[in-house]
């Protein structure tokens, strides 16, 4: 066999037949299974974006309703987690444009349903914004983990 035989070989074992075209990414090494590697990534920048959204809640103080301090949170977890998924999990080529159209589009959605209860929760029912955008975000992490896996990343197959 040789190396483009084998290279051939790895990106057609990818997990879910014409979902991803890339080579295991380096994360892979240790995590084998693409749908686990997919949920331990967007639980850590799950993670990330909450402690940033707190933060900034923190930071900018009750005087600043606390959907723009998760639109700040959104957009900097949003950059962050396109790249990590597209470079070190699912390794796509080409698309990139469509890739991250497809990608904030699907995000898109689940921030407007996540701002919509938030406002909801806390600013009509008076319900504390941290503790109300931890149990947002269960529901939030279900959306787009299908969301990604059905469209943002999907790719034909060859």
């Amino acid at each position: 066999m040789t190396m483009s035989d084998h290279e051939s070989n790895a990106s057609s074992e990818a997990p879910q037949a014409g979902l991803f075209s890339g080579a295991p990414g380096p994360l892979q090494a240790f995590i084998k299974d693409q749908r686990v590697l997919f949920l331990l990534v967007g639980g850590a920048n799950t993670a990330f974006s909450t402690a940033l959204f707190a933060g900034l809640v923190l930071l900018f103080g009750p005087g600043v309703p606390s959907a723009v301090s998760l639109l700040v949170a959104w957009v900097v977890s949003l950059l962050l987690v396109f790249n990590v998924y597209r470079h070190l999990v699912f390794r796509v080529r080409g698309h990139a444009v469509r890739d991250f159209l497809r990608f904030t589009s699907v995000n898109v959605v689940s921030f407007l349903l996540n701002a919509g209860a938030l406002t909801l929760l806390v600013e009509i029912m008076g319900l504390p914004a941290i503790p109300t955008q931890i149990g947002i975000t269960f529901a939030v992490v279900v959306f787009n983990y299908f969301g990604h896996k059905y469209f943002s990343f999907r790719r034909e197959k060859s």
